[in-house]
């Protein structure tokens, strides 16, 4: 060995083949049962696929009635719908002038105490809307009475 050879074995390591390892071969018993217990492994080590759940409240649905009444007995059930916070269309073209002013008169006041709003949207026809409604756009009252159509 060399002063050169030396230096570099020093530094860089000796030049040595990797021993190379052979398994030994073992019983055909122990090496089937080793297969057969990996292939079972396989099947309790995977988890159950499983979907999950969700406890999910139902959106929140605004309801509207249709209300048409023909008599004034029948303004207790519709201020019973604006109660329940529900919006109520009232059309008012089948009662006397009278009867409607009476019926607009109680129902409006029923929509104040709920903090709702009343609209005029049509001829003798009416949105009440609950607090959690807005009501959009231009207001039909004032556009139809400036169209010439006065209630």
């Amino acid at each position: 060995m060399g002063i050169v050879s030396g230096f570099k074995n020093f530094f860089i390591g000796e030049d040595e083949e990797p021993e190379i390892y052979q398994a030994h071969p073992e019983n055909n018993e122990d090496q089937e049962d080793r297969e057969m217990f990996r292939d079972n492994s396989v099947e309790y080590n995977q988890a159950p696929v499983q979907t999950p759940t969700y406890d999910r409240k139902p959106a929140a649905v605004m309801q509207l009635v249709l209300a048409r009444p023909k008599t004034f007995q029948e303004v207790k059930s519709i201020g019973d719908e604006i109660n329940a916070q529900k919006t109520v269309i009232l059309n008012l073209e089948t009662v006397s002038n009278d009867v409607g002013t009476r019926i607009v008169d109680f129902l409006s006041g029923v929509s104040y105490a709920n903090r709702g709003t009343m609209k005029l949207i049509a001829a003798k026809t009416f949105a009440i809307l609950p607090e959690v409604v807005a009501y959009g756009g231009a207001d039909i009252a004032q556009e139809l009475e400036k169209n010439g159509y006065n209630f």
